[in-house]
């Protein structure tokens, strides 16, 4: 059915156009719903992987907090440790960690070690300060040089210094004693170094 020019539209063309609008109404209402499915289906999973990150922060931070309790806990027990109230240990610091001045072999006056009442154990603390005195423990009852020192222990001339320095410290912390002898040669000494009390590593 055709309209004419000039005459208004049969009730006829009305409906028809109407109903065409209802069927692309209909289309695209159920675009829309479709769109709709697709974009809750979206949210869920979107809902259920955030509630897993959720749970798995959760785990992590139960773990973080029993790892700080841990850590913390081992550092008062250690602490404890180190300074314990027993009055036959007592705490040297190693030399590389707590550095004192060297003497020279050469000169200086010699350092007596003042030993507390009982000879208590002495605990050395320091790799090299232990390594040390591991070497002269193996013969307690030998006078040490630096030289002698440093060849038990495999090393260079260049560590003579180096090993007198911690040798100085050890006799300072009363765990050896310290002895000087002309040496025979000018107005030179022979600085000699023997185990004075028990000890154990820190």
């Amino acid at each position: 059915m055709s309209q004419h020019e000039g005459h208004p539209s049969s009730a006829d063309w009305v409906a028809q156009d109407l109903e065409q609008m209802l069927h692309e109404c209909d289309a695209l209402i159920e675009s829309h719903d479709e769109q709709l499915r697709r974009l809750r289906v979206s949210t869920a999973d979107l809902e259920t992987e955030r509630e897993h990150v959720c749970h798995k922060r959760d785990q992590v931070r139960r773990v973080l907090e029993s790892l700080r309790a841990a850590v913390l806990e081992g550092q008062q027990l250690r602490a404890t440790r180190t300074h314990s109230p027993n009055p036959h240990l007592r705490i040297v610091p190693g030399s590389e960690d707590s550095p004192v001045p060297c003497a020279s072999s050469e000169g200086g006056a010699p350092m007596t070690a003042q030993l507390p009442p009982g000879n208590p154990v002495v605990l050395i603390g320091g790799p090299r300060s232990v390594t040390i005195m591991k070497v002269i423990s193996s013969d307690g009852g030998r006078d040490w040089t630096a030289r002698a020192v440093t060849d038990a222990l495999g090393e260079s001339a260049d560590a003579v210094r180096r090993n007198r320095c911690v040798l100085e410290t050890l006799c300072g912390r009363g765990v050896l004693t310290k002895k000087e002898s002309p040496s025979g040669r000018g107005n030179g000494k022979n600085i000699f170094y023997r185990l004075a009390a028990p000890w154990q590593a820190a």
